[in-house]
């Protein structure tokens, strides 16, 4: 039995995430089922992709993601696919094709049309036969066509970077679309003895920390995190309050040789 993880818009506040995990459980109480986050923007497909795809590699292969985020966008079907050894069942709005650049092995569409819950209805009902072996076209119709939206896109050059911010996360600190590895091969492009200068509102630094506590408490810091991009913190405070910065705010880096 593959592990279910869920992640929705659904909020703490009501009763939707218990009713979706009762459905999983009334048909198997022994199903483990994961929260990624049910804080998640209200129908912002961007906030969804960004946490999703930074989260569902440290699953096994095999898991199944149930995704409810933006359930009520006209004539979004429900689809379920096949991805880097993952499953993911969800809503066919252009979120799951900002999960990878890679199209997925396979997929089907769910018909949910005239159901005004379909998370517990007929989506939990899919994970579930997903986590018990199932395969998807067991699940829903073959199909070739995932709606797909575009991720905020890096500007490159040899002697520059320009990405955005794509999430601010709970402790307030500004995650980027910038990877270390694009920043280490522009670096190795300029040679040894090149230097950078990161800006990003009315800061600028010259060098990179490995760890948060790398500066003093209230002080900024910006490092690789775990996921392997570039995040902008405070030390025990709020970066995005005391910078003023958020999603879309540019960061710049400058390279010289």
């Amino acid at each position: 039995m593959a592990v279910i993880t869920f992640m929705s818009d659904f909020g703490t506040d009501d009763h939707y995430v218990a009713t979706v995990k009762g459905k999983i459980l009334s048909q198997n109480p022994d199903q483990q089922v994961v929260d990624i986050s049910h804080a998640i923007r209200p129908f912002d497909i961007s906030h969804a992709a960004v946490v999703l795809k930074s989260v569902y590699r440290d699953f096994p292969e095999g898991t199944v993601h149930l995704v409810s985020v933006d359930s009520i966008r006209e004539k979004s079907n429900g689809i379920a696919i096949q991805l880097d050894g993952h499953f993911f069942v969800g809503f066919n709005c252009g979120l799951f094709s900002m999960l990878s650049e890679k199209d997925p092995a396979e997929m089907v569409e769910i018909d949910v049309s005239g159901d005004t819950f379909p998370a517990k209805d007929k989506l939990a009902e899919a994970a579930l036969e997903l986590s018990n072996g199932g395969n998807l076209k067991k699940i829903g119709q073959p199909i070739d066509q995932l709606v797909k939206l575009l991720a905020r896109q890096l500007k490159v050059t040899r002697r520059e970077i320009v990405g955005n911010v794509v999430n601010v996360d709970h402790y307030g600190n500004l995650i980027t679309n910038i990877a270390k590895t694009e920043f280490d091969k522009i670096l190795e492009i300029n040679g040894k003895n090149s230097t950078f200068t990161i800006r990003f509102g009315r800061e600028s630094f010259n060098q990179t920390n490995a760890y948060f506590s790398d500066v003093e408490s209230g002080d900024c810091y910006v490092l690789f995190n775990s996921n392997g991009v570039l995040q902008i913190g405070l030390n025990k405070g709020d970066a995005s309050q005391l910078l003023g910065l958020g999603i879309d705010a540019p960061v710049h880096i400058e390279f010289t040789s």
